[in-house]
Order: C-alpha cells, then sequence, then structure tokens
C-alpha cells in the first residue's frame, strides 16, 4: 500500500518514517522490492474495526501450513519461522493466496502468494484484517523458497526490512523467483506439484495494541510527550541505577511544591516506574523543570540534559546525608600534562569527569577511541611550549586517566561539525563496543581493583543530524538478559539486537544504505561495583513519608478520574451561608467572582429528604434547625424559597434549576434560637429580609443577620430588634436605608408592604442598612450612601517589586483618591517596612508591565493619576524598589545600576549604587567596594568597563565623571544584554603594566560575530610574545580543559572581520591601540557550543532545569 501524503502514523516519530521510507525506495531500486498495490479480499465485505485482527477469515485453499518454532504457542514471542505449502504450481492462477495466522507480538502474520505472469510473488503481510490506522510494528524478515534436494539451502533474496501498519500491511518480492527458474528440475523446488514458502521474522513490540509491558518483561515504558523519547530514554537509564534511584527516594521533599519540585516528581517517576502496571507520564516532572509545552516538543541533546539533570539533583542533595552520592557514582578522575622533553619542565592539572566523549570517526572499537583519548601530541618546530625560564621546549601534551567511576558514562561523537559543509552531520560509522570491557591500559597507575566493566545500557539514536527516534535497550540486572525500552513499549531482545545490531556501518543483508540507526551512548557498570550499584529496592528502602504522600496523590487522582466519568451521574450543589455574608464589606451580600462555596455532590436519583441528610451531617446540624432558598443568579442574588416539606420525597433529577451547579442559601437557625425552623412560607404574607449595620467611625459594613417578618410589621418595631441585637438602647434613633432601592426610608411607622418594592414571582433578599440617625460631619464617611460612593471609587492596585521578579506581588485595595502618602503607608505597612526607604515607579502602560519613571516623593496628585486603566480585567500595577537610604536624601545621589561579575567570570549579580550627583568613577567604585565581599589576600582595586553585545567596548579612568556616562535622553538606570555597565576586581597579574604591555579584550562568538555571547574579559598581552602563549594564559584564564580548549578556534577581529592567528606569529600591540574605536579584539569561536540536531533551529535554546 502507498502512504498518503496527507496521513500521518501516530506511532512513529515523523523522522523514523522518512529514514525507513528513503531506504525502502533504495531497496526497490537495488532488489525490485516493493509494497503490494491490489491487496483485495475476495469475498468483498468490509472487515470490522477491531485492535487485533482474528484468523477466522477463508482463504482461497486449505493447504498444509506449519510452523517450525518452539514456541508457536506464544502469541507474545519475538520471532517465529513458519511455512506454507503452495499445491498446483503448474496450474497456479494470477490470485493472490494468504497462508492461516501466525502470531507474533500478538499480531497475526501470513504469507502472502502473488504470481504474475513472469514471476512468483512472495510478500509477508502483518495485520492485514485491522483497518485502524493506529498501530504499526516495525519487523525484518527472510523469505525463503525451501529445495527438496538432501542438504540443499533454500533460495532466499536480501532481509527485508519494514515498518507494517494499516496503509501498508504487507512487504516482500513482486518478482521473488521467475516461473522458468522455480521450474527447472535440477532446482528441485517443486516436489509433487507443490512448494514450500518458508518465512523467519524477527519484530519489535508494536505500537498502538494492547501490549501489555509488565505483563511479558516486569517493565513499565515512559508515555512520549511529543519530542521527548530522548529524555525517556535517559530516565529509563538513571532509574536502572539503583543506587541513584534509592538516593533519590531520600532527597527531602516533605516541604516542597507538588507542581515545582525537581526532586517530588523524579520521586514519583521512579515510584511509579518500580510499582506500576501501565506506561508513566513524565508532563509534571517537565513542568516542575520549569518548561513550557513547547519545551516538550523539541528534542535536545543527550549529554547536555544527562549534565543539567545530575547537576540539578547534586545540588539538591547538599547539605544531606545523600551529599556525595552522584559523585560518588559517576566522578572519575583524569590528570592533562605537558612534558618537556629536553628539559626538567612538567606541567600537571588534575580534572574530575562525569562521562566520556569519544571520537569513532575512523575508529574501529571502543579500545581504539580510548587510545585516540589518550594520545599524546607533540609540541616542536613553530608550537614548542613555553617553558617560562626554559624558554620555548619541545613537549608532548595530553591526558591521562588516574580513576574511572563505578558508573561510566560514554557519549560516542556521532554529531559533530563538518568544517567542508560548514554544519553538525551525523556519522553513521560501524564502531564495535562489547558486553565486557577492560580498561586498566588507560590509567596512570592500576587502582585497587581491575577497572573490568560490563555494559549495562546501550542508547541509540535513528535519524540524522535533524532529528530522529531514541530507544534505550538495557541489561537491568547485568545477568546478560536485554530489555527494549521504546517510550511506552518494552520487550525483550537478544544480546545481538542490544549490541551487535546498533554498531552502526553498511548492513549489507537488508540495504547498502549505512545504518541510521546505531549508539549514540553507553552505559558501563564496574564489576567490583555491580552488587552495590545494582542492589535491589524493595518498598522498606522508600521512606515512609514519601510512600504516604504519593499515596495520597494516587488517590487524590482516582477521586478525580472517578469524579470525571461519573459527573453526569450526581448534581453538583453550591452552599452558601451567612459566615461568606460577614466578611463582604460591599454592596449585595456576597462578591459572585470570589465567594468559596461549599460544594457538595449528590447522586440525580437521590431523593431531597437523602440530600438533606448529607447537608445534616456536613453541618452537624438538624434538619428541623435548616432552610433552603434557591439563589436565581449569584449576580442579582435574588432567592427562591425551596419547599422541604412539599418536595422532600421528589428525585433531585426531577426538581428543574435554571441554574448549573445548583446554587442554594443555606439558612441555619442560630445557637441561641431554641426553636425549631419554620418549615412553611407564604410570600404573600411574609418577608424575608437581610440585615446590616453600618459602623461610620470604623468605616465598617456589619451583617447582623437575616429575618422573616410579616409584611404587616412596621420598621419601627424592627428598629427595636435591631437595637436589642447591637446592645443599643431601645430608644436609639436609627435611619434606614433600603439597598435594592438604593434610597433612605423616611416613615418608620409604615408597614413593610408599604415601604419595600415587592418582587415578582415571590423573590425574596431584600437588603436593609440601619445607622445611626446621629451624623458626625467630622468623620471621613458620615453615612453608608459616602461609603457606597467611596466603593466606586475604590480599585485594586498590583504593586511589584522592582528589583526582584521572583518576589510575590502585593494586592492593596485603594481609594483612587489617596494621596501619595496615603499609598505608601498603605504600602510600608504590608511590607513592615520604613515608607522612607520605598521608591515607586509607575507601569509603562496597560499593555506592557515593566517599570517606568519613578514617582517623585512630592507628588501631589492621586493615585487615579499614577494608574494605567486598560482593558477590564487588566490588573492596576505600580512598581516598587526597597532603599538602603532615605527617599529624601536621593535630590543629592545619582541612581547607577551595574553588573559586579566576579574572578572566575562565572557569577554575575546586579548591583544599584547611589553615589553623589558630581561623583567620579572613583567614588563610583569606593561605594561599590562597600556591597562587595572580597577574598582574604584581595587588592581589592576595581575597574569599571562598559559592555555592548557582549563585547567589551571601554575601560573607564577613575577621573570620568558620572555625568559623561549618560548620554542625552539616556537612562543611566537602564541596563540591559546590548548595553550594561560592569564593575570586576582587577586581577593582581593586571595592576601593573610595563611600557610594552596592554589590556586586550576577549569575547566569545559562535560560528558568526552576530552571535556573541557569554561573559567577555581583558588579558594582559606583551608585544612581541606569540600568540600561543598568548592563548595559554587564556587558556588558564578561563580554566578550561585541554579537551574543551581543543574545541576553541582562536580568531582576530578586526573591523567586524575574523583573522585566523598562527601560533607563532608575534602579538602586535599596534593593532589593538584603538581597539574602543575600531572594536580589535581577540575572538574566541566556540565550534561545537550547542549544535542541536533538530529542524526548529529558529527557536532552540540550552536546555534548563530552571525549579
Amino acid at each position: 500500500m502507498e502512504i498518503e501524503p496527507e496521513q500521518s502514523i501516530e506511532a512513529m516519530d515523523t523522522q523514523e518514517i522518512e529514514i525507513i521510507t528513503s531506504d525502502l525506495q533504495h531497496q526497490q531500486n537495488l532488489n525490485k522490492l516493493h509494497t503490494n498495490q491490489h491487496l483485495h479480499l475476495e469475498n468483498g465485505n468490509t472487515l470490522p474495526r477491531q485492535l487485533l485482527a482474528d484468523n477466522s477469515s477463508s482463504y482461497s485453499n486449505e493447504q498444509e501450513m506449519t510452523s517450525v518454532d518452539d514456541s508457536k504457542d506464544d502469541q507474545f514471542r519475538s520471532e517465529a519461522i513458519f511455512s506454507y505449502v503452495v499445491e498446483d504450481v503448474t496450474h497456479l492462477k494470477q490470485q493472490q493466496q494468504l497462508s492461516p495466522a501466525v502470531f507474533v507480538r500478538m499480531l497475526p502474520w501470513k504469507i502472502m502468494v502473488m504470481p504474475n505472469e513472469r514471476a512468483l510473488g512472495f510478500f509477508l503481510q502483518c495485520n492485514g484484517e485491522n483497518e485502524s490506522p493506529a498501530w504499526s510494528c516495525n519487523a525484518n524478515a527472510e523469505l525463503r523458497l525451501k529445495c527438496h534436494k538432501p542438504d540443499a539451502p533454500p533460495f532466499t533474496r536480501a532481509r527485508i526490512k519494514h515498518l507494517f501498519y494499516s496503509k501498508e500491511n504487507d512487504y516482500g518480492y513482486s518478482n521473488f523467483i521467475t516461473w522458468q527458474e522455480l521450474q527447472d528440475p535440477e532446482k528441485c523446488y517443486i516436489h509433487n506439484d507443490s512448494i514450500t514458502l518458508e518465512v523467519h521474522v524477527v519484530a519489535d513490540a508494536p505500537h498502538g495494541v494492547l501490549w501489555d509491558s509488565k505483563k511479558h518483561t516486569g517493565y513499565v515504558g515512559l508515555k512520549n510527550q511529543g519530542a521527548t523519547c530522548y529524555m525517556n530514554s535517559l530516565l529509563q537509564t538513571l532509574y536502572f541505577t539503583n543506587q541513584l534511584r534509592k538516593a533519590v527516594y531520600k532527597i527531602p521533599t516533605e516541604a516542597d511544591d507538588s507542581s515545582k519540585s525537581v526532586g517530588l516528581s523524579l520521586q514519583r517517576v521512579f515510584n511509579e516506574l518500580q510499582f506500576g502496571d501501565r506506561p508513566v507520564g513524565t508532563k509534571k516532572l517537565t513542568k516542575s523543570f520549569g518548561w513550557e509545552t513547547l519545551d516538550s516538543f523539541m528534542q535536545h541533546d543527550v549529554q547536555e540534559f544527562l549534565r543539567v539533570l545530575l547537576d540539578k539533583l547534586e545540588s539538591k542533595m547538599k547539605g544531606t546525608c545523600l551529599e556525595g552520592t552522584i559523585p560518588g557514582l559517576f566522578e572519575g578522575k583524569m590528570s592533562s600534562y605537558i612534558k618537556c622533553k629536553n628539559v626538567d619542565y612538567n606541567s600537571t592539572r588534575y580534572e574530575t569527569f562525569y562521562d566520556i566523549q569519544l571520537n569513532i570517526k575512523d575508529k574501529k572499537n571502543i579500545f581504539d577511541s580510548f587510545q585516540d583519548y589518550i594520545a599524546s601530541e607533540n609540541l616542536d618546530g613553530d608550537n614548542k611550549y613555553d617553558a617560562g625560564v626554559h624558554g620555548l621546549q619541545e613537549a608532548s601534551k595530553g591526558v591521562i586517566f588516574t580513576a574511572f567511576p563505578p558508573v561510566l558514562h560514554l557519549h560516542l561523537m556521532r554529531f559533530q561539525y563538518d568544517p567542508i559543509t560548514d554544519s553538525s552531520i551525523k556519522y553513521n560509522d560501524r564502531f564495535e563496543f562489547y558486553e565486557q570491557i577492560n580498561l586498566d591500559q588507560f590509567l596512570l597507575e592500576k587502582e585497587k581493583t581491575p577497572a573490568d566493566y560490563v555494559l549495562h545500557a546501550v542508547l541509540v539514536h535513528s535519524g540524522d543530524n535533524h532529528g530522529g527516534h531514541y530507544v534505550v535497550f538495557i541489561n537491568p540486572k547485568a545477568d546478560g538478559k536485554w530489555f527494549k525500552f521504546d517510550d511506552d513499549v518494552v520487550s525483550s531482545c537478544s544480546k545481538t539486537e542490544a549490541i551487535e545490531q546498533n554498531y552502526g556501518g553498511m548492513d549489507d543483508e537488508i540495504s547498502f544504505h549505512a545504518k541510521c540507526s546505531n549508539a549514540y551512548m553507553l552505559v558501563y557498570i564496574r564489576l567490583s561495583e555491580l552488587s552495590r550499584v545494582l542492589a535491589d529496592i524493595t518498598e522498606q528502602d522508600i521512606p515512609s513519608e514519601l510512600t504516604e504522600r504519593l499515596d495520597v496523590e494516587k488517590r487524590i487522582e482516582m477521586a478525580r478520574r472517578k469524579d470525571r466519568s461519573e459527573a453526569n451521574f450526581y448534581i453538583t450543589i453550591n452552599i452558601i451561608t451567612e459566615d461568606i455574608f460577614e466578611l463582604h464589606q460591599k454592596q449585595k451580600l456576597f462578591d459572585s467572582e470570589k465567594v468559596l462555596h461549599r460544594v457538595i455532590k449528590v447522586k440525580q436519583t437521590s431523593t431531597v429528604d437523602e440530600m438533606m441528610d448529607i447537608i445534616s451531617k456536613t453541618y452537624c446540624t438538624p434538619k428541623e434547625r435548616m432552610r433552603i432558598w434557591t439563589l436565581c443568579t449569584p449576580q442579582t442574588q435574588k432567592i427562591l424559597f425551596f419547599d422541604l416539606e412539599h418536595d422532600s420525597n421528589r428525585a433531585l433529577e426531577a426538581i428543574t434549576t435554571p441554574q448549573k451547579p445548583w446554587s442554594i442559601f443555606l439558612q441555619i437557625a442560630p445557637p441561641d434560637v431554641p426553636l425549631t425552623m419554620s418549615p412553611s412560607f407564604d410570600a404573600k404574607k411574609d418577608v424575608f429580609m437581610f440585615i446590616k449595620f453600618y459602623d461610620a467611625p470604623n468605616k465598617r459594613l456589619n451583617y447582623i443577620g437575616c429575618s422573616q417578618q410579616p409584611l404587616t410589621k412596621r420598621l419601627c418595631d424592627i428598629v427595636l430588634e435591631v437595637n436589642a441585637t447591637l446592645g443599643f438602647d431601645l430608644d436609639t434613633e436609627l435611619r434606614v436605608y433600603d439597598e435594592c432601592s438604593e434610597k433612605k426610608i423616611i416613615n418608620l411607622k409604615e408597614p413593610l408592604e408599604s415601604i419595600l418594592y415587592l418582587l415578582a414571582d415571590s423573590l425574596q433578599g431584600y437588603i436593609l442598612i440601619f445607622e445611626k440617625d446621629h451624623i458626625d460631619t467630622k468623620l471621613e464617611l458620615p453615612t453608608v450612601q459616602d461609603y457606597f460612593l467611596d466603593l466606586v471609587y475604590r480599585i485594586e492596585v498590583t504593586f511589584c517589586d522592582k528589583c526582584n521578579p521572583n518576589e510575590p506581588e502585593i494586592v492593596l485595595e485603594l481609594s483612587n483618591r489617596n494621596t501619595y502618602d496615603q499609598m505608601v503607608q498603605a504600602v510600608s505597612e504590608r511590607l513592615n517596612t520604613d515608607p522612607n526607604k520605598i521608591q515607586f515607579f509607575t507601569c509603562v502602560s496597560s499593555f506592557k508591565d515593566s517599570p517606568g519613571n519613578a514617582i517623585p516623593y512630592s507628588f501631589k496628585g492621586t493615585v487615579k493619576e499614577l494608574i494605567n486603566y486598560g482593558n477590564k480585567g487588566t490588573s492596576k500595577k505600580i512598581y516598587y524598589q526597597r532603599l538602603s537610604l532615605s527617599i529624601h536624601e536621593l535630590d543629592n545621589k545619582k541612581q547607577f545600576k551595574c553588573v559586579w561579575v566576579s574572578n572566575d567570570l562565572k557569577d554575575e549579580k546586579e548591583l544599584v549604587l547611589y553615589p553623589n550627583k558630581n561623583e567620579n568613577v572613583k567614588g563610583l567604585l569606593e561605594e561599590a567596594a562597600k556591597k562587595i565581599q572580597f577574598s582574604e589576600n584581595s587588592r581589592r582595586k576595581l575597574r569599571l568597563l562598559k559592555v555592548s553585545n557582549h563585547k567589551i567596548v571601554t575601560v573607564f579612568k577613575e577621573d570620568v565623571s558620572l555625568e559623561s556616562l549618560q548620554k542625552p535622553n539616556e537612562s543611566m538606570t537602564t541596563q540591559n544584554t546590548q548595553k550594561t555597565f560592569r564593575i570586576e576586581e582587577v586581577p593582581a597579574e593586571d595592576l601593573q603594566l610595563a611600557e610594552n604591555e596592554m589590556l586586550i579584550p576577549v569575547s566569545h562568538f559562535s560560528k558568526e560575530l552576530y552571535n556573541a555571547f557569554g561573559v567577555p574579559f581583558l588579558i594582559k598581552a606583551k608585544n612581541g610574545e606569540t600568540y600561543g602563549t598568548l592563548k595559554q594564559r587564556i587558556q588558564k584564564r578561563l580554566n578550561v580543559t585541554d579537551k574543551e580548549w581543543e574545541t576553541y578556534k582562536f580568531t582576530l577581529i578586526s573591523m567586524g572581520h575574523t583573522v585566523e592567528i598562527n601560533d607563532n606569529s608575534p602579538v602586535e600591540l599596534s593593532e589593538f591601540r584603538s581597539w574602543t574605536h575600531a572594536s580589535s579584539c581577540i575572538g574566541l569561536d566556540h565550534i561545537n557550543k550547542s549544535r542541536k540536531r533538530t529542524s526548529l533551529n529558529f527557536s532552540e535554546k540550552a536546555i534548563k532545569i530552571y525549579n
């Protein structure tokens, strides 16, 4: 079957499909293989769409079919040999024949015979009766025609390799053997007018079918989020490093945020892999990394991800009993040396490593690569070594291992930069590695135990430098039993599949293409450490606190799933009680957008009386002391009496409510009321109202309660009851405000039916607000009407820390008529800080959340003038920053933002300094010295630089005024990655410069000058010295290993162009005299810097774990 361009195959990575399709097209040209284009069922019926096809369909004849596989009854086996006898060959019609099915990997496989005029067509069919597009199975097979001559080999063609799926469910040869050759009597292929066709098929575990990995292998896989197969393969490798898994379980995560803790998320994944029965999801893990959705659809470098993840785990274990676990498992040691040949002068530097990158190009096997790694380089001729007082000397340079770790990670450098094509390419060369290796010959001195290693995992990449698919073969117990982990599918496999078939190189049996599927990373475990590293982990080894937490999470998740599945069988009831009203300080009874309901779920078939039993138990109150009112709409907050007595036996599903979920107000009799709640309410005779009291001195609206009153009752009688409730004298004069009609009630002696505007349809929910009749005009809001008017001006303002974006925001409700001083007072109280040591900044606009201009402390306007009013619902923001001095002192100060860089060029932090306005650079540096922590032997000498686009453009003299550093209309505090001021400590070797010495800037870039990155720095150069000597000092300044230094390309940057430099060329300082203007500097081109292998180059970014 042809692959239609519009179709997609869900079970495979796109790159893998492209690879296989390409291989097949090549095979078709060489071997005339093709996929059968004319497969039809004889009866013409439509087959049922089922997950697994059965073998009940009719065949064209009833010829004998035999299987010579000993495990023929095992449907889950990975390979089988079966045959099919075709009778009456001389009269064979041009009509297809299918053998009975033989099950391999739970899928039915059949021999398909397709005779034509010239030859006999011979195909292998897989799952032919299943039309579902979801399934796929990768397999290779050998098609044979048996010879009846004793001890004669069968007739066969090149092995076939194919991805079987619904649209291409058969594969083979349309011209397997010509009729002339088949009928040749000397060949003895025909016996009694019959031939025997045989197939030996080896299949991977299928995707998209009911494959139970746990049942067949004892292990489970990991779900692919889109392009996380690289991560899944690595996680499985780390999981089966049992000693690491045991340590991960013990990382203290009790107080961690479940959604942001990397440690807890990894514990969860490992726990589910160990005890779960289904493929494990990784979305919570990647979410804990701080990754966005796009990160899950981008393939990253495995080595980079491994280093970042191990660094993160190591940081989580610091300060605990687990500290040292990661180095104890993965850290090895090596020494870099330079040894002079003619004088007694050596240089040695000891380094540690967590993994080793082995060059595979032009290397036969793993031992050749190790030998290449430690091979020494001769420094002679024009490349002699500067041995200090001994001058330039011939020397040998190299590395040698001093200790290998218990777990050895080897990264095979299949992806390398090709200078000819100026791009990263994948080398698919054959490279052999072995199940057991000894590395003693690569050690400086033999260790206490032999460096014998056993292969534990083989991480395999299929594809090219633009993408592909990762799987991992793991030998979990190092006992020779291998398993293939392909995302969510786990299957057993042979040692040959795991090792030999992943060497790479040419696949002579199948095609003349180089294998695009080959080993990319190897994991070896030291034989002497095997029992410790792979020690069994039982439930007792997992902290009980972690087990309990994960069990609770599982129960919650199961409950959520159950709720979702049973949602249609239950009715959700939102319950509101009076305690919610007591906290509400605005109009109406509650804020419909922020109210916290008590939610219960009741079966729709339950009666109202059964619902009340549940509510009674929830609130620990007898049903007789409760009534319910249906909340018609949360916006109007009008209620309707629900007659419990009349509807007690009705099912909830029979009660129609306009609101879903059903919102009710639950009226509970107060504790001081001994009587039971009246079960009846007559809207024609009674009115149900809510009563509030406005406390003018405290500007507070107090909820008093609710009450059912007869319509004939006078309001003045209710005033007496309110006075009694509030503890006032009974003759205290009160005024009444009708909140629903928004007016003051004048005549209190009239009955309620005359005063209130009675609502239609028996709706209730009148709100009466009482307040003292005596008005104190000195109060800010003397009446409830003033209070409600003030609410109109109230807004929620969000205050954000300008210097620390991760600081939680402060949300305050202010009046837009508040003054600047009132705002400062409110914020300082929340921050518990001195109001004179806070500075505020406006927000740039409602569409861009970033700080704008500083607000002067003498500002006389209102909050309204400081707020940007944008779309409804957008937060109104003001930025603030804490000051180390009083804001009044800023009048004579200038705020200066800069970046402090540590001596090793690895740490950066922002400094906010406040020098005097007329100060110079010297004064600025003195101010900075007060905030910088120097080492004990430091000279405490600082300098100020200007950096633009990762290049140093100016070193400022100390007498330069700060005013001159600021251009017109340019803010001194505006800093970004394009342009910034930098303060650093002057290295001891830079303090004194001779006449023939000067400081030269050095910058990093990748491939093109505009791809500058990293921290630029200054290096002291001497006129006439060789660039080779200067390079050695730069390497020492950066503290990089010799192996890493080999990936740097040393260039001279002048006038926007790069010029390659010979190590023996002398340094001409005249070329750098005016580097601040001509941009002349030394450039370090990082040739192999993060060369990703994905088609999404436009959006690539380095792997980071943010939490």
